[in-house]
């Protein structure tokens, strides 16, 4: 779509937009802003009847990049309003652009808490017993409303890795390290556990005034599910936007919602919230172009992928093992990959991004670049000493460990976890510059609060 293009349906949705606050809400507009944001969202002051309306309209994702539809957003906030649990007041459902019209929030996202403040901290602990109380809620409403529960226990746990597989593209080369943890995963369905609950599903994301929550927000994932998934993804959302004690959240929902935490469970919903990110965002790096923010969705991806590892080994016990830095050497025309970078953080930048999107890819190819052939021989010489694989041949390596996975028994998982995780911790250094948390924070430690929940990480 070209530029002018592109100006006319947004001047065609904002008069959309327009058209409804005028017949749904009535008084004066005042003002009108599209905010920055990884959504098409705006900012609107109604002037009503001498009061003032401060709005906020979200809109859905571009194509390619949403997972969920908005109406359920909708109707999950709607139905949280009205039980009584903290969510911007919603003022109605926009047709056409499908948007959300709610109260403008004014307080602090909750984005991370690096510099680990007390005060922080105890709102995340707070949000867990907000979380306990939308577990505890009748989900009959929902229902009514379009959210579908699962038939039994195992279409209670396969639910999202069905919706994740059916996002995931499968391209020409294969994916050995998605067949290995979706194949993990399928051999350690919960299939105790039938008990379906409101899930958040993307947990927590909330607004606070510097002394308490004043509104939960972002429930794009909401869905039924088993409880344990919400926690899960406390885990998932930790590593790129850090809470200083996780397992304190934890004990704060146990204690609110009198449940016990279901180790093994909570395990399989952390790999699974984390392999899924990777398989629901690959697809955008080819069909999405230009893509809004490459790196950023990179480094989810990378990220989220060697999390899903370790949260594996931390579950069964396994040690893993230290990489060491990729080597770098100068690429030809070392001073024009240099000045592409430079040229590329000059550019104007507009957007709700944590690096200028164009500077960020530019350094990416400049490392990946600099590494040379360094990742692709580290990772063919522990296919042959770390899975045995005396025939692994470079051009054949992706196929290779992908027919080896699919034949390999359950005894091999703790090499094959060893080695897939050094091969995403060399990869990751090729995202050294950038600076979301995920690229390097781990799984949060637990045994501080909880030290039976897993056993203790055994080299062999």
């Amino acid at each position: 779509m070209s530029a002018a293009a592109s100006d006319a349906a947004v001047a065609d949705e904002e008069a959309q937009i327009r058209a409804w606050l005028a017949e749904h809400i009535g008084g004066t507009v005042t003002a009108f802003e599209r905010l920055p944001r990884w959504r098409p969202s705006w900012q609107v002051t109604v002037e009503r009847g001498g009061e003032t309306l401060a709005l906020h309209v979200r809109g859905d994702r571009p194509s390619g990049l949403g997972i969920c539809p908005l109406r359920r957003e909708y109707d999950v906030l709607r139905l949280l309003q009205a039980n009584g649990i903290p969510v911007p007041h919603i003022h109605g459902w926009c047709p056409q652009p499908e948007a959300i019209v709610m109260a403008h929030m004014n307080d602090t996202p909750f984005l991370g808490d690096v510099d680990g403040d007390p005060a922080v901290q105890g709102m995340v602990e707070d949000y867990a017993g907000h979380l306990a109380r939308i577990h505890a809620l009748d989900i009959a409403p929902f229902v009514a409303a379009g959210l579908k529960p699962g038939k039994n226990a195992e279409a209670v746990a396969l639910d999202y890795l069905l919706l994740s597989e059916s996002h995931y593209e499968a391209e020409d080369q294969p994916d050995a390290l998605l067949r290995f943890v979706t194949g993990w995963l399928r051999r350690h369905l919960p299939l105790h556990r039938d008990t379906s609950v409101l899930l958040i599903g993307d947990a927590p994301q909330f607004f606070h005034n510097g002394q308490r929550v004043t509104a939960l927000y972002d429930l794009e994932l909401a869905k039924l599910g088993d409880p344990l998934a919400d926690l899960a993804s406390i885990r998932v959302r930790d590593i790129n936007e850090p809470i200083s004690d996780v397992a304190a959240v934890f004990a704060r929902y146990v204690r609110d919602s009198g449940c016990t935490i279901d180790w093994p469970v909570l395990t399989y919903y952390t790999v699974l919230l984390f392999i899924a990110v990777p398989m629901m965002t690959k697809a955008t790096f080819r069909k999405v172009t230009p893509h809004p923010a490459y790196v950023e969705y990179l480094s989810w991806a990378m990220g989220a992928t060697r999390a899903a590892l370790e949260a594996i080994a931390e579950g069964e016990g396994y040690a893993l093992d230290p990489v060491q830095p990729v080597p770098a050497t100068p690429p030809r025309d070392a001073y024009a990959w240099r000045d592409l970078v430079a040229q590329c953080g000059a550019l104007p930048t507009e957007g709700f991004f944590r690096a200028p999107p164009a500077q960020s890819l530019a350094l990416y190819l400049q490392r990946l670049a600099e590494s040379g052939d360094a990742i692709a021989q580290a990772e063919l010489d522990d296919a042959r000493t770390i899975l045995g694989m005396a025939d692994a041949q470079a051009s054949l390596l992706e196929a290779q460990l992908d027919a080896f996975v699919e034949q390999a028994a359950p005894d091999r998982d703790r090499d094959l976890v060893r080695y897939f995780h050094r091969r995403q911790m060399r990869r990751l250094q090729l995202l050294r510059d950038y600076p979301g948390p995920i690229v390097t924070r781990g799984l949060a430690p637990l045994d501080h609060l909880f030290p039976d929940a897993y056993p203790r990480a055994t080299a062999d």
